[in-house]
């Protein structure tokens, strides 16, 4: 027994004063709290759940609104002109009616007079005229003026109103006032929420014109519709195939080009461009380009909805600088390469204008500014020295030298130029390919002039000997001076049912030049008119150099003269589509060199000019008749 006090007295001296544990109070003081916080986290998330769901209901309310009113911007101007029928706008909580000084049966939104909201107190647009259900004009969204969707189990319901204070036929004394289309959609399914509610307003109104509003939703002014565009292309020298030692596929050379653009109907349009001369190269490790890059841009409009101005110019290098480079096809042998060179020092510029004059110059200085007012644009490039393609054959043995594959000198004091223009009857300029007479819908006129240094092709290795009659300006394939232009227009300069003025016929000037090419022989075959047919004999050369054979094949796989294609041929009162395009002559080479082994080419080329279609089209529409 004494053990046991002893046990007990010792349990007991280890319990503190400060270690009774909780009460029963306290516990429940304790559940309390928690139980409050839990309830309001509780009543939180309903809440935020509420404003979310509400929220989904106000977009889906938003959409089926904008649905509504889509219809509405849709329907023909004379059946916003007509608005509802009298007989469904009975009992509509929205609408109030016989308010001081109104006719019977006149209804205005909301109430009598004006208020806070946008159409309050205006009168609703409505006639008593019949309306066979079922029938297309019945289903409007205006005619039957209210009806309900249903989405994700809530049915919406929408409503709306064309209000108009001064429709016709008083037109408030003269005053052209829009009508007002209000789109109300309200729901009351979902969770518990004030405001369910969305509304939505577009005004509606139509000039007098062309476009029959029985069947469109605006009339449009009656303009006629006009289109020309010039443009002289980048052109092309394409040389593919394999160079021993050097992983080298295909490279470009690019000459310069511009465009210019008109348009004109119920807006007026001006665009032009110019693109630099470059090169580009393709290899194992990519593709590789220098100069070429730049194309600038310059555009002008009268549509209020875009950023352009009446006026805009582009110029290399006032806005863009215009710079070449030389790449070079990797090689693994020492010596051997392809190197392409773009020139520097190009110039150009590009305006482009909707109203011609003053500080709106088009087109770009030194040709004769336009000053008439109407769009007009202008685009030109100087070529700013030589564009070349190199074959450098310094790691063969024996060593072969330099030869220039192809290049494209530069035409000095020539640029490549475009002209598109808008002429109305009070122009008399010289020139012109249409003088307009008065009250006549005038034309749209195009030009395109493109001028061309010495384009050469298939140089021979510097290494060897070139045989007698060779030019090594010239190479196998030359073009020399070669220029050529078109100027067209489309439209008319007669007051119907005068048909006597003529619109001319679209005009060529060229392709001027002198085409030479290899004759097999000791010298060249050459023609002073590029549309002339030309023929081109192989060239075998086979020498011995340093104890080697060597032997260079190049032949003309095909040869074509250039051409010229005017549509239409002769003079017209109307020309409503023309069209005069120029192709310069072109040629597909075979390059290959052998060194001892005649049947395997250390190079195996394939040379392709191409230098692009000029070419001018124009397009005219006379106003469509009031009420097509």
């Amino acid at each position: 027994m004494k053990n046991i006090g002893a046990l007990r007295r010792g349990l007991l001296a280890r319990i503190h004063g400060d270690e009774r544990g909780f009460t029963l109070i306290e516990v429940m003081v304790a559940i309390t709290i928690m139980f409050a916080l839990l309830l309001a986290l509780a009543y939180t998330a309903t809440l935020g759940f509420t404003y979310e769901s509400l929220g989904r209901q106000k977009q889906t309310a938003t959409g089926i609104a904008d649905q509504i009113m889509e219809q509405a911007r849709g329907l023909a101007w004379d059946k916003i002109v007509a608005g509802h029928r009298s007989s469904d706008l009975s009992g509509d909580a929205n609408l109030v009616t016989g308010c001081a000084g109104d006719a019977a049966g006149v209804y205005r939104f909301k109430s009598c007079t004006a208020g806070s909201t946008p159409g309050s107190g205006e009168k609703v647009v409505a006639s008593a005229a019949a309306c066979p259900v079922g029938t297309p004009d019945c289903v409007s969204p205006l005619v039957r003026h209210q009806g309900t969707i249903t989405q994700n189990s809530i049915p919406f319901n929408w409503r709306t109103y064309d209000t108009n204070n001064c429709p016709p036929p008083s037109g408030c004394s003269g005053i052209a006032n829009p009508y007002r289309v209000t789109v109300m959609v309200t729901w009351t399914g979902g969770r518990a929420a004030p405001n369910k509610i969305v509304q939505v307003q577009s005004l509606f109104w139509s000039p007098s014109g062309c476009r029959s509003t029985a069947t469109h939703p605006f009339a449009a002014p009656c303009q006629p519709f006009f289109f020309g565009t010039a443009t002289v292309p980048k052109g092309e020298i394409n040389i593919t195939g394999s160079v021993v030692g050097t992983s080298f596929q295909s490279g470009d050379l690019f000459a310069s080009g511009v465009q210019s653009s008109v348009q004109q109907e119920q807006l007026s349009q001006a665009q032009g461009s110019f693109t630099q001369s470059g090169v580009s190269l393709v290899d194992d490790s990519g593709t590789h380009t220098a100069g070429g890059t730049v194309v600038d841009t310059s555009a002008a409009d009268t549509d209020p909805g875009t950023t352009s101005g009446t006026w805009s110019t582009a110029g290399c290098p006032t806005t863009v600088t215009c710079s070449g480079g030389l790449i070079i096809a990797s090689s693994s042998v020492v010596g051997n390469d392809v190197r392409l060179n773009a020139p520097s020092g190009e110039t150009a510029l590009s305006d482009s204008t909707s109203a011609a004059g003053g500080g709106n110059i088009c087109p770009p200085p030194t040709d004769t500014a336009q000053t008439d007012g109407k769009p007009c644009g202008g685009s030109r490039i100087q070529q700013g020295g030589t564009l070349s393609a190199t074959l450098r054959l310094n790691g063969t043995t024996p060593v072969l030298g330099n030869a220039t594959l192809a290049q494209i000198l530069q035409a000095a004091s020539l640029p490549n130029k475009t002209f598109a223009d808008r002429i109305q009857y009070n122009q008399t300029p010289a020139g012109l390919v249409c003088a307009p007479v008065v009250n006549s819908d005038g034309c749209i006129e195009e030009q395109a002039t493109r001028n061309l240094g010495t384009v050469s092709v298939g140089g021979l290795p510097s290494g060897l000997t070139a045989p007698a009659g060779w030019s090594s300006s010239n190479g196998y394939f030359s073009i020399s001076s070669y220029q050529d232009s078109a100027k067209a227009a489309a439209g008319t300069n007669v007051v119907p049912p005068t048909t006597t003025p003529q619109v001319l016929a679209p005009t060529v000037t060229g392709p001027t030049g002198t085409v030479s090419c290899w004759n097999g022989s000791n010298g060249y075959n050459t023609v002073t008119n590029p549309a002339t047919a030309l023929t081109c004999g192989t060239l075998t050369l086979t020498q011995t150099l340093s104890g080697h054979n060597i032997q260079v094949l190049i032949s003309a796989t095909s040869v074509s003269p250039a051409s010229i294609t005017r549509s239409p041929t002769a003079p017209s009162a109307t020309i409503t589509s023309v069209t005069a395009q120029v192709t310069p002559p072109s040629a597909t080479l075979d390059y290959k060199i052998f060194i001892d082994d005649f049947t395997t080419p250390v190079v195996d080329l394939t040379i392709t000019v191409n230098l692009g279609v000029l070419d001018v089209e124009g397009s005219y529409a006379v106003a469509p008749a009031k009420g097509s």
